[in-house]
């Protein structure tokens, strides 16, 4: 098991497809991808960023319990929840949240 502290956002240690403190690059490059396109879908983003199912699946539990994206059936088109005017301030919010949690532990 790694060193690195788990988020309440990223899923246990053994999950070879979870978001990992080590990927919240990818995570943000994602939400930064949905959300200036304005549409979410699976598959798209899967084909988009040459990402695994597994890995979009994750991908769209984490952008869900962000609020990112609403809920839905999982191949379906969802809607986008942030405003491309909101992204910085979202995205800066989320990094602040994580250096936070990086400190406490």
């Amino acid at each position: 098991m790694s060193d690195m502290p788990e988020y309440p956002w990223s899923a246990a240690a053994d999950d070879a497809d979870a978001i990992h403190v080590r990927e919240f690059d990818l995570l943000d490059r994602v939400i930064e991808v949905v959300v200036q396109s304005g549409a979410f879908s699976r598959p798209t983003l899967a084909a988009a960023l040459q990402l695994t199912d597994r890995k979009v699946a994750r991908l769209t539990v984490e952008l869900e319990e962000l609020g990112v994206i609403a809920h839905g059936a999982p191949d379906a088109q969802r809607a986008v929840l942030i405003h491309p005017f909101e992204l910085s301030a979202f995205l800066g919010a989320q990094r602040s949240k994580r250096r936070s949690l990086e400190h406490a532990a």
